[in-house]
């Protein structure tokens, strides 16, 4: 099913997530504990931003499993960004390759999804005719998740251009518009089986996420948060988010599974529920 972490605040270097935390994302990727299904090795994306240099975001993705990437290795402890996307695959929709590894990317958006999206095979021409031809032509994988995220996009730029002020309303709405475009043509379908969408995406300076499921026996995926001052490594595994000081966030993480050993600063993201974060770091949870 996938995991993934996301974070937004003070530059912190990728590998005090993905690596150095005793429940870190690698170590997911070979051993998940809160899903069934425990290895997550087919393949893995990494992207960040450096607001500095561009507003688009690098990324770097991998067909191999991430416990053993070598470049991974060697990369993510001199990684350094405000904003960044982690995600290990396990394969539901797509081969194994490079095009269908998350995080997925456009212009200065990142996105990335746990999940999959019930009776895929059967509406994915009518998900196909939804799309702008701009972002179907954009389409490289074979996966749901792509899909999604070009269905996200068409309802955003729409969207976008009748709004005025911050981005985040219209990222809101969005999703909103998303999710009742993929239930109306499932509905339409006659689909009943399993939906899943735990899913974020960022411009670089904002984060949306949702925590969404249909016709799912065993509720949502699990998602948490952690939001202080600064996340930082300690010693031996043990990393902890610091707690915030005044009434300002300068750290939020999020993350399919707690990253650390601490369990009371993590939040979970209620079931159909959406998640902010905003340019002042400060965090929203608002139902779909």
């Amino acid at each position: 099913m996938c995991r993934f972490a996301a974070y937004l605040g003070k530059p912190l270097l990728i590998n005090d997530v993905i690596s150095k935390p005793k429940d870190s994302l690698i170590k997911q990727s070979a051993g998940a504990m809160e899903t069934d299904v425990k290895i997550n090795g087919d393949g893995f994306g990494i992207s960040w931003y450096v607001p500095d240099v561009s507003e688009v975001p690098a990324v770097f993705v991998s067909a191999l499993p991430a416990w053993n990437d070598y470049n991974l290795k060697n990369m993510s402890h001199q990684i350094k960004s405000p904003c960044f996307f982690a995600h290990v695959r396990a394969a539901e929709e797509g081969t194994v390759s490079q095009v269908n590894c998350h995080p997925f990317h456009y212009g200065k958006y990142l996105m990335m999804h746990n999940g999959g999206l019930g009776g895929f095979k059967k509406i994915k021409l009518a998900l196909f005719n939804q799309l702008d031809p701009e972002f179907f032509s954009h389409i490289k994988g074979q996966t749901d998740s792509e899909v999604l995220f070009m269905l996200w996009l068409t309802h955003f730029h729409r969207l976008e251009k009748n709004h005025t002020g911050s981005s985040l309303e219209p990222m809101i709405q969005a999703w909103r518009e998303t999710l009742k475009t993929l239930e109306l043509l499932q509905d339409a379908a006659g689909v009943k089986d399993e939906t899943y969408i735990n899913s974020m995406i960022s411009d670089g300076g904002q984060i949306i996420g949702v925590r969404y499921s249909r016709y799912a026996e065993n509720g949502p995926l699990t998602l948490h948060y952690a939001a202080g001052s600064e996340f930082i490594y300690l010693n031996h595994g043990i990393c902890k988010m610091l707690p915030k000081q005044g009434l300002q966030n300068e750290a939020v993480l999020i993350s399919s599974e707690k990253l650390t050993g601490e369990t009371d600063e993590w939040q979970d993201i209620p079931s159909q529920n959406l998640i902010t974060v905003d340019h002042y770091k400060r965090v929203n949870l608002i139902p779909v």
